[in-house]
């Protein structure tokens, strides 16, 4: 028998049944599609965290406190900068920041504000970017100017502009209330950022040189954190220790400082979502053999129904190879269909799904074609029960059959 009369005759036996091929292919279309669509899920996902990582600065390593409840003498200082600087002489680039609570006024209005008092070089570190205006220079750092940069919805919130630049503000400390020129405007980092941005109920995000905020809330010139801008082939460990030793060490103390990197934070997101996409595969998995099991249980009954016919095609001459490879032929064959239908479907699905969580689709190929051939493979492997069987009955038992 040719390979073509094989198709066709295995495709004629799967008309002949429609209904119950269908079920029998719906789990195998069940598993394709589920494959298909936690890879795809999976894949955009790391990608979407990997991207969003490296705009906000991949390589950036933070010194910071084992623990909070540190005395005077163990904090951070803007002097401790020169010590980081001489302990790694790698570090392209190097920055810190406070954080304190504030209130705006524009008019009748108030806002709430999380402001940042940092250098100029924070914007070279971290991925902001301006809309409009500047950001600090080190003379706004070493003269102490009120200076102020705001999110972009501040300003088309509160002013139904973008660029605001030369705009006075009136700004609450606890120290007291100060006008603050605004510079500059930047731009939200992503979606999420610009949704809390653009919320009131949230506090917008603004900018001021350290020196100045240091001024306004007491003069507290302790730091939160030193950031560090380090090249991707640089061993992030090392240079972290290194730091905190040379820290410790001016401080004349131990165990107080300690370092941890964006690259860190994202390895762990990344094997998280990998366990999690794992975990779901397995389960994938096995709908899938569930329906291999099925297929089986088809050509079973399939043998069942046609043994006076096969016991004519061994009285015409069929050999035991021509009968194994007719239903073969069909076991594949509605895998493969299976395969394609759920591929499809998984695509489809993965493409909808990820723009309902607004990140960007990830179609793996080489995952695809994985996926085609193991689903024929499975064909194969759960066909060759029921073709042996079908392959193996007595050609005169099998005419007598009613």
């Amino acid at each position: 028998m040719s390979f073509l009369e094989s198709i066709r005759q295995a495709l004629d036996s799967l008309k002949a049944n429609k209904l119950r091929s269908i079920l029998t292919m719906l789990g195998i279309v069940m598993g394709v599609f589920s494959i298909i669509t936690i890879m795809a899920i999976g894949n955009a996902t790391e990608e979407y965290i990997n991207s969003q990582f490296e705009k906000i600065g991949a390589n950036v390593l933070t010194v910071g406190y084992k623990n909070m409840n540190v005395d005077s003498d163990e904090m951070l200082y803007l002097k401790d900068i020169e010590t980081v600087k001489r302990a790694a002489p790698e570090i392209k680039n190097v920055t810190t920041y406070i954080q304190h609570r504030g209130t705006l006024r524009i008019d009748t209005k108030t806002r709430s504000a999380l402001v940042y008092g940092t250098t100029a070089q924070y914007k070279d570190i971290t991925p902001m970017e301006m809309a409009a205006g500047r950001f600090f220079t080190d003379f706004d750092i070493s003269s102490r100017q009120k200076v102020v940069v705001v999110d972009e919805y501040f300003a088309k919130r509160y002013f139904n502009r973008l660029d605001i630049v030369g705009e006075v503000l009136q700004f609450k400390a606890p120290s007291g209330n100060y006008k603050v020129k605004v510079i500059g405007v930047a731009k939200a980092i992503n979606d999420a950022m610009a949704n809390l941005l653009d919320n009131e109920n949230f506090p917008t995000q603004i900018y001021m040189p350290i020196t100045t905020v240091q001024q306004m809330y007491y003069n507290n010139e302790a730091l939160d954190s030193i950031l560090v801008a380090l090249d991707k082939e640089v061993d992030y460990k090392e240079v972290g220790n290194r730091i905190v030793r040379a820290l410790e060490m001016s401080k004349g103390k131990k165990d107080i400082y300690m370092t941890y990197s964006t690259q860190d934070s994202q390895e762990i997101l990344s094997s998280i979502i990998g366990v999690v996409s794992a975990v779901l595969l397995v389960i994938a998995i096995i709908t899938l053999i569930v329906g291999g099991i099925g297929i089986i249980n088809i050509l079973l009954v399939s043998v069942t129904e046609r043994i006076r016919e096969i016991g004519i095609r061994k009285a015409l001459g069929a050999q035991k190879k021509d009968i194994i490879f007719q239903f073969i032929t069909e076991s594949i064959i509605m895998t493969g269909i299976s395969g394609s239908i759920g591929i499809f479907l998984g695509v489809l699905g993965g493409n909808i799904i990820s723009q309902a969580i607004q990140i960007p689709p990830v179609i793996d190929v080489p995952v695809i074609i994985g996926v085609f051939l193991g689903s024929v493979v499975l064909g194969l492997v759960f066909g060759v029960y029921p073709a042996k069987k079908a392959a193996d009955l007595d050609p005169i038992e099998s005419l007598r059959y009613e």
